[in-house]
């Protein structure tokens, strides 16, 4: 595939979009950012270019972390994981950020709590239970139990 042209084209696409993209959140225009990864992940995905979508998507995770939207961020991570698992690419980062993210979601949620955001909390709780590993899944079951008993009690 080195001598295919057009897989070479289409490497230079990518590399420049995520490069705008880069260039852009370091000059704070995060929905440039967010758009030159949107047309990014637009032409991985029509391409079926697993790798190439784990990294667009990795990457955006990133930008929704910077823009302080942590349950978006959690969903393109987990996304991100899950096209390197089925590329074979660099797993390791990818499911470290899955499991920070989802440390920052519950941590979100707690802090919901103590502050009696309640809807805050389920929908952070929610969130993390998509993505949990099987061993922490009964424990937000139990707390999002809980939490819709305080919600439907009032």
């Amino acid at each position: 595939m080195e001598g295919n042209p057009l897989a070479k084209q289409v490497a230079d696409e990518l590399k420049g979009l995520i490069t705008a993209s880069v260039n852009s959140v370091k000059n704070g225009e995060y929905q440039d950012a967010h758009r030159y990864l949107s047309h990014a992940l637009s032409l991985t995905e029509l391409l079926e270019y697993n790798a190439g979508s784990a990294m667009v998507l990795y990457n955006l995770a990133n930008l929704h972390v910077i823009c302080g939207e942590k349950l978006a961020a959690l969903e393109a991570a987990a996304c991100a994981l899950e096209k390197a698992q089925l590329s074979g690419s660099d797993i390791p980062s990818h499911q470290k950020l899955v499991q920070q993210l989802l440390v920052e979601v519950q941590k979100d949620g707690a802090d919901c709590v103590k502050k009696k955001d309640y809807r805050g909390a389920l929908s952070c709780f929610e969130a993390a239970l998509a993505y949990a590993p099987e061993e922490k899944k009964a424990i937000l079951t139990r707390q999002i139990v809980l939490l819709r008993r305080v919600l439907d009690g009032r």
